[in-house]
């Protein structure tokens, strides 16, 4: 994803669902924006990544805010980019997400999402398919003693739109240009889209 935004030097740019920071961290690293916003609903997880970022010393350039993903308080046309990186498919409402997304980036400004998806091709699909619910619910069972949360784990990714429905997802919120390229055998899947 930051590879694919180079080209296009972002001055700013807004991680959503941002985590401990480490995409944040990272895109700072390799981008050199002005700036970069990590947006989170998990104020613990926030103030783990304002210690990292701290010990980096990049903390006049990332910033963390605690924000509503689908209710985004910026004002319409504000970043150069939009990145999200294993966080969309906890959005309740992926489509309001996105359409949050599209708004608050600049006409001209990009897009790059990564989410784990199903493989779709043989043999991963079935690999994947056994992983998921069997291998993973049992190693979830004995780490944490809580089957479900791997569980939940397992049906957000089967419940995200892949591929092609994604990108009519993007299309629909008014994004053009919208792609996707499928990563590590299909486990990942990165969309780009531009807002014209």
């Amino acid at each position: 994803g930051i590879a694919f935004l180079r080209p296009f030097s972002p001055k700013t740019i807004l991680d959503i669902a941002t985590g401990t920071g480490d995409l944040a961290i990272s895109m700072y690293k390799k981008l050199r924006p002005d700036h970069i916003v990590g947006a989170d609903i998990s104020l613990g997880m926030m103030e783990v990544g304002r210690k990292k970022v701290a010990a980096a010393g990049y903390s006049e350039h990332i910033s963390f805010e605690q924000q509503d993903c689908t209710a985004l308080t910026y004002e319409e046309n504000s970043f150069d980019a939009v990145t999200a990186a294993f966080g969309v498919r906890n959005f309740e409402n992926i489509e309001q997400g996105i359409s949050e997304m599209y708004r608050v980036l600049k006409p001209g400004g990009h897009l790059s999402i990564v989410e784990l998806t199903q493989p779709v091709s043989f043999p991963m699909k079935q690999l994947f398919k056994v992983y998921s619910h069997t291998l993973l619910p049992f190693y979830g069972k004995l780490l944490s003693k809580d089957k479900s949360a791997y569980k939940y784990l397992t049906s957000t990714i089967e419940a995200f739109p892949q591929g092609e429905q994604m990108v009519g997802i993007l299309q629909k919120a008014g994004f053009s240009n919208a792609t996707f390229k499928r990563l590590t055998l299909g486990v990942c899947t990165m969309y780009f889209a531009e807002k014209e």
